[in-house]
């Protein structure tokens, strides 16, 4: 939409050349201000703790070290120390606990071991950040969406959400199987 400018204030109008109400435009910016819900503290979220989406092959590769980087296009807090792996189907469960540290981005990685490393670091990848597989640890019992529901209010996940605070108390690192 076009702005126009008069001598006191700033006037918007649609495309056809009418006017917008100041109210439409009030409701505009607070949607847009609104967007920005990952940046916002909820309580009762573990902003230390993420629970990622990831393949069954790729959670398995990780697990065999042959995959030291789990990539994505967004980056997490910068207060995100371990990442919650939630294999999809057929798995549909928390598997894995993965620590890690910042991530990386392309040309940073620099270690041509881990499968998607080097087509990383060349700018070949869609995703921009590279989180490193510092350890490993495989939860004795698989936690499978039903639980997830009932016990910590976790839904069907799409992408990545933050850990409630009582699935990280509740489900501990040292009741865990370490890979590595």
């Amino acid at each position: 939409m076009p702005a126009e400018r008069t001598d006191k204030s700033l006037r918007q109008t649609t495309l056809l050349g009418g006017l917008v109400s100041s109210s439409s435009v009030a409701a505009g910016l607070k949607r847009a201000s609104s967007k920005s819900k990952s940046k916002q503290n909820v309580p009762g979220r573990a902003y230390t703790d993420t629970i990622l989406t990831i393949k069954p092959e790729f959670a398995g590769l990780i697990a065999k070290r042959e995959k030291n980087h789990e990539f994505r296009k967004y980056e997490l807090r910068e207060t995100v120390k371990r990442l919650w792996l939630y294999e999809t189907a057929p798995t549909s469960a928390i598997t894995y606990v993965m620590e890690t540290s910042r991530p990386k981005v392309p040309g940073q990685v620099k270690d041509p071991s881990g499968i998607g490393n080097d087509d990383f670091d060349k700018g070949l990848k869609k995703s921009k950040f590279g989180y490193p597989v510092v350890a490993l640890y495989k939860l004795k019992t698989p936690l499978k969406p039903e639980e997830m529901k009932e016990r910590f209010g976790i839904a069907p996940l799409q992408g990545y959400c933050y850990a409630p605070t009582k699935l990280v108390e509740e489900v501990k690192l040292e009741d865990m199987i370490k890979v590595f």
